[in-house]
């Protein structure tokens, strides 16, 4: 299904790693996980530059690594992403690209959430290119933007369905102050009725957790739910470089039951009765065609999935995006 990555595309991945993973006003940078998605699905070398030149013009240049010295940097703190940076590099040049990730991911699992899963995402997506560099940033940028929403708890109260009935009832309508979507999961990890429906099921499992997202997602087009796919693909992934998957799956569940309540959709999930005919090829070039890097990284991960959990719901759901860019 899936291309390899062409050298076109790790030159530029490797030429945008002169810009910060951050820009605007407190947005993800997507521009090495777009490149590496839109080369999987076939993208010409054309295609990938102009994709690249299109995208840096709103970027800003990476901040510099910083020696930390005797100090040690604070998870979350941004101002401490080029200690973190300098960090990583040292050491996967000291104990390699593998033992890091294996490392970081068991302390940052907590923070599945951050930056609205672009933390877990864009390591996954460097992890699959194995180039240190990219690593390193994403890790450095996971650990200065880290969020979490407490320890987790287990309740027999719910099933996982049921939970998310519960916050689309409590949350649905809901005035978040003004922000993105990292502010409305900072204002609901505080609120008192998030906390009292936060704990996780007794019984989750990678294949429940699957359907529910990509069901919930085509029924809505919700674009917090649409990171919910995203980030579920990156975590998976992620599988091999985890010591404990349960416990990565309930952070994750832990997560989405927050992107849920910050969606602000009443939707229940569609159930896909028929697979639609699939069009791997075709799908794959309307994505490559595309401008939106939402658009291209929903297409891969779904595509993804779709080849660990034969849902039809991925293949309407591809389907639904794609004709919201028809001419």
């Amino acid at each position: 299904m899936f291309h390899p990555v062409s050298n076109t595309c790790m030159h530029l991945v490797r030429q945008g790693q002169q810009f910060d993973p951050v820009y605007g006003n407190g947005l993800s940078n997507h521009l090495p996980m777009a490149l590496t998605a839109l080369a999987c699905q076939g993208a010409s070398d054309e295609q990938l530059t102009a994709f690249y030149h299109r995208y840096i013009k709103q970027l800003n240049p990476l901040r510099p690594a910083n020696d930390l010295g005797t100090q040690h940097p604070r998870q979350g703190n941004p101002a401490d992403f080029g200690h973190f940076l300098s960090h990583y590099r040292q050491q996967i040049r000291q104990q390699g690209l593998e033992p890091t990730v294996r490392e970081a991911l068991a302390q940052r699992l907590p923070g599945l959430i951050t930056a609205a899963f672009h933390g877990v995402i864009r390591l996954s997506y460097a992890v699959a290119l194995r180039d240190n560099e990219e690593v390193a940033l994403a890790l450095a940028y996971w650990a200065s933007e880290y969020q979490t929403l407490g320890p987790l708890e287990q309740t027999d109260e719910y099933d996982a369905q049921q939970q998310l009935q519960l916050a689309q009832q409590q949350f649905a309508d809901f005035a978040f102050q003004p922000g993105i979507i990292t502010d409305r999961v900072d204002e609901l990890s505080r609120l008192p009725a998030y906390q009292r429906l936060a704990a996780h099921p007794a019984t989750l499992s990678f294949e429940q957790v699957a359907r529910i997202t990509i069901r919930y997602y085509l029924a809505s087009d919700n674009f917090v739910l649409l990171h919910g796919v995203t980030g579920f693909q990156a975590l998976h992934r992620l599988l091999p470089y985890l010591d404990d998957p349960e416990l990565a799956l309930r952070y994750y569940w832990q997560a989405y039951v927050a992107a849920m309540c910050v969606a602000r959709t009443a939707q229940g999930p569609v159930d896909q009765a028929s697979c639609p005919a699939v069009e791997w090829e075709h799908w794959h070039a309307q994505s490559c065609r595309s401008r939106d890097d939402h658009t291209i990284k929903l297409i891969y991960s779904a595509s993804y999935l779709y080849q660990h959990f034969p849902w039809p719901e991925y293949p309407a759901a591809i389907k639904m995006r794609l004709a919201k860019e028809a001419p």
